[in-house]
């Protein structure tokens, strides 16, 4: 893998990593998904300490579970949970969750984490990294680096990628309507419909929907909606390849890349389990052209000697938004000249309007980064 990405200033301006790497699917490692991931753990719960990043949502307490049952099976130390909680944005709690499947695991140790405003783009961690490498992707990189921080010398797993390895497919409506013919919500079949159209028809559909960052420049704006609509409209109808697409994506490869260096940095293996190769390969192969029928139905079929139903069937999801951009992010913007970011992209006062708004788009943390650096030079 390479180092730290830096993001051209397109990339910056939208906040985003367009396009694919294109590499070959790997071929599947023997056995199943769950073997596969057996077989990963076991390679990194050697090293000590191993820290697992555990929020309580559904990726981070598979992961978990899967590395307390390896590590108990092989003989090694149990991984550590480590835990970031939020007493300032009561949308983040998932203490319930996170208590109910630590008792299901028996697990004792843990590493907490308190966060107030240490997490903002331009807070105190990202402030003391910024200056040494610049603006890089992904943005929000600090609750990472703490968690790095509690692993020095050892093993940081985490459950990025998750959403992508197990979540919803181009092809989902479309099982979900064959495999539940006369049982499923008739609302899904306008998205069977659409999922079954041509190339051009779902990118002009993408193009429609797409998502909008207001203080672009009009005709940024459009180039950047015309480079995420080509992205959704290359999603593969076969789920398997659909899987690996996601995996593909240079805004994940290079925001793995990202992360494995700022881990070395700190003498840290940093691990996107549910991103590695082989893993999404095999997840990849067992879903073959069908998949299944939502991100439901994807962790029971994997993972349900791990855990109990009601935390792989939870459908409820932590909200970070007012976790991120704090009073640090705020009181830059109140003071900003506008300077450090380029007018012929962006519109400097609609996007100060942004970061001062209630629910800054996080795409703007680029943005924000590249004009804070600019105003200490």
């Amino acid at each position: 893998m390479g180092g730290l990405y830096t993001m051209d200033p397109l990339e910056v301006a939208g906040g985003w990593v367009n396009g694919y790497d294109l590499a070959p699917l790997p071929a599947p490692l023997p056995g199943g998904p769950q073997q596969a991931l057996d077989r990963l753990l076991v390679r990194h719960l050697v090293r000590r300490p191993c820290l697992v990043a555990f929020s309580g949502g559904r990726d981070s307490s598979v992961l978990l579970a899967a590395a307390v049952r390896v590590a108990r099976r092989e003989g090694l130390p149990l991984p550590v949970p480590v835990t970031l909680t939020y007493p300032d944005a009561p949308d983040t709690a998932e203490g319930d969750w996170q208590d109910a499947v630590l008792r299901h695991l028996g697990i004792g140790e843990r590493v907490l984490l308190t966060v107030h405003d240490e997490h903002d783009p331009v807070g105190p961690i990202a402030g003391s990294l910024l200056p040494r490498h610049g603006v890089v992707w992904p943005p929000n990189f600090a609750p990472t680096w703490r968690m790095l921080d509690q692993a020095r010398g050892g093993t940081l797993l985490t459950g990025e990628g998750g959403d992508e390895l197990f979540g919803l497919k181009r092809i989902t409506p479309v099982t979900k309507v064959l495999r539940n013919r006369g049982r499923v919500d008739r609302r899904i079949y306008p998205h069977a419909v659409r999922a079954l159209a041509p190339a051009r028809a779902r990118y002009r559909a993408a193009l429609r929907n797409r998502y909008r960052r207001p203080w672009l420049r009009d005709d940024v704006e459009e180039l950047l909606a015309r480079r995420d609509a080509s992205d959704a409209a290359a999603y593969a109808l076969h789920a398997g390849r659909n899987t690996w697409q996601f995996a593909d994506r240079r805004c994940a490869r290079r925001g793995y890349e990202t992360m494995r260096a700022l881990g070395a940095e700190l003498d840290v293996e940093y691990v996107q389990t549910f991103a590695e190769p082989g893993l999404v390969a095999s997840v990849a192969a067992a879903a073959g052209y069908w998949g299944w029928t939502g991100r439901t139905a994807t962790m029971v079929r994997l993972f349900a000697d791990l855990l109990p139903r009601a935390v792989l069937e939870r459908r409820t999801k932590a909200v970070f938004t007012d976790a991120v951009f704090t009073e640090h992010t705020r009181e830059f913007a109140r003071r900003w000249t506008g300077s450090g970011v380029d007018p012929e992209l962006v519109d400097p006062e609609v996007l100060r309007d942004n970061w001062l708004s209630a629910s800054p788009h996080a795409p703007s943390m680029n943005l924000l980064q590249q004009a804070w650096l600019a105003d200490r030079s």
